[in-house]
């Protein structure tokens, strides 16, 4: 007797899928199984297809079903967990879905819509309530203050190559230690300024400045 392995739990009448609507597009999206955003893979246990490409994402060995699965063209979860449907609507980003249709448990649409808005992702396949528009917006930090506070992160992360980057030109023109020395004081003194004040380096013309954001 063959299983029907496509069959849905008693009272699901979908799966929970997700994934770009049919037809062409505005932009260029990939529909290319096994095309993850970095570091993805790594926190699964993945099974993969015959062609070596991620099928089946796994918290652990212990459960024999996935909790998502990759079709390239769509994405499917066993429940409507957060962390997982924050993943998959990762690879949405990453693959270019702009605009995605959802289907499945009402849990599992609201949950992908609520977390699309932070993503500016158009969700079509749910009807948001009053209360799930203000779930998103407490999901959703300020644009203009997440974008500072990833810039003031990605500046303290180059500071360090940026301080040493310094540190061979001033060896290479300035002779004198104790003057080598006095410059360096100064350049740490003006790059603790900068993050203070919000700003981020930026190579230009093969130069390191510092630029305004947000000001």
């Amino acid at each position: 007797m063959a299983i029907n392995r496509t069959a849905q739990p008693p009272g699901r009448e979908t799966e929970n899928s997700l994934g770009p609507p049919p037809g062409p597009q505005k932009a260029p999206v990939s529909r290319r199984k096994g095309d993850l955003p970095e570091g993805l893979e790594a926190k699964y246990l993945v099974e993969h297809d015959r062609r070596g490409r991620a099928e089946r994402f796994h918290r652990d060995n212990r459960s024999g079903e996935a909790l998502f699965r990759d079709h390239g063209r769509r994405l499917t979860a066993r429940e409507p967990y957060p962390d997982v449907v924050r993943d998959m609507l990762r690879i949405a980003v990453h693959r270019g879905w702009r605009e995605i249709v959802v289907s499945g448990d009402p849990a599992f649409r609201r949950e992908v819509w609520v977390q699309a808005q932070a993503l500016d992702l158009r969700v079509r396949g749910y009807r948001h309530r009053e209360i799930d528009r203000q779930a998103a917006e407490r999901k959703t930090p300020p644009r203009k203050t997440a974008r500072k506070d990833e810039d003031r992160i990605r500046a303290e992360n180059q500071a360090p190559t940026r301080m040493a980057q310094v540190a061979v030109a001033v060896r290479a023109l300035i002779k004198d230690p104790a003057a080598r020395e006095r410059l360096m004081q100064r350049a740490v003194a003006r790059v603790i300024h900068h993050l203070d004040a919000g700003r981020r380096f930026e190579r230009d013309a093969g130069q390191t400045r510092m630029r305004d954001r947000d000001r």
